[in-house]
Formats: C-alpha cells, structure tokens, sequence
C-alpha cells in the first residue's frame, strides 16, 4: 500500500539529480556508470517523463565533471560513441533525447590530467552546473 502511495507522489515529480540505485529511484531514473573499453567510462543519466532537455543535458555534464573530480583528474573529454573514441573525436554537444517518453542520454568519458585538445575543465562544468543541480533540490 505505502508502495504505491510513494510510486503515485513519486510520479509526478521530475527525475532530481541522484543515482539509478534503489527501489524507488530506479523507476524515476537517476545517473549511472558502467566500465567502458580501456579506460573508458560510459555515463549516462535517464529521467523521467517530466524531466526537460536542458535538465538531462545538465545533470549528465554535472555527474562527468563530479567523477573527474573525485578520479582527481582535472579534465574530462566525451564522446558519443565508441568509433568517436578510438578516432578521438570528442564533441562538446550531447544530444539528449526521447527515449520512451523519458528523456536520458550517455557518454563515454575520458579522463585526463594534463589538458588535451576537446577537454573540459572539471572544475569549471562542475561549478558553471552546480547552483542549478542545487536550485533543483538535487543531491550531492
């Protein structure tokens, strides 16, 4: 009975910054991350159907420079695909899309210590994001 009283509140609500992990947050989406070929991260961040574009695109730059950050890496570079990776051709541009009436999107994340061309500063996406994850009643 609580279950699906939580389930029904839950629902209305846009997917807030936090991981995929749990019962409840499972089914309301969150970040995740999964080992890529080499040293590779894949990161991605699926939201509900209330969640918009520009929260998704946020909370997944948010969540790459977090991991950088925690790595102790001071930049990050993404691509959008494996075939991008090995011609290392990073994009700056996620495409956050659709899928299922939720929107979600992944990367695969490269992090680095020294600056190489298409790095981003982790510290720089974490703090242009962090007062709007924060202003979202985002976790951190």
């Amino acid at each position: 009975m609580w279950a699906v009283v939580a389930a029904a509140l839950l629902g209305g609500c846009a997917t807030g910054y936090h991981s995929d992990k749990g019962v409840i947050r499972g089914y309301t989406g969150g970040y995740w991350e999964q080992p890529g070929p080499g040293e590779l991260l894949k990161v991605g961040f699926s939201g509900n159907g209330y969640i918009d574009r520009d929260t998704t695109h946020a909370y997944l730059m948010y969540r790459c420079a977090e991991l950088a950050l925690q790595r102790h890496k001071r930049y990050f570079r993404l691509y959008e695909s494996l075939p991008d990776a090995i011609r290392d051709r990073p994009t700056m541009d996620l495409t956050v899309g659709r899928v299922a009436g939720a929107m979600g999107d992944w990367v695969f994340v490269l992090f680095d210590q020294d600056y190489s061309a298409g790095d981003l500063d982790a510290d720089g996406v974490e703090k242009r994001y962090a007062s709007y994850i924060h202003a979202q009643g985002g976790q951190r």
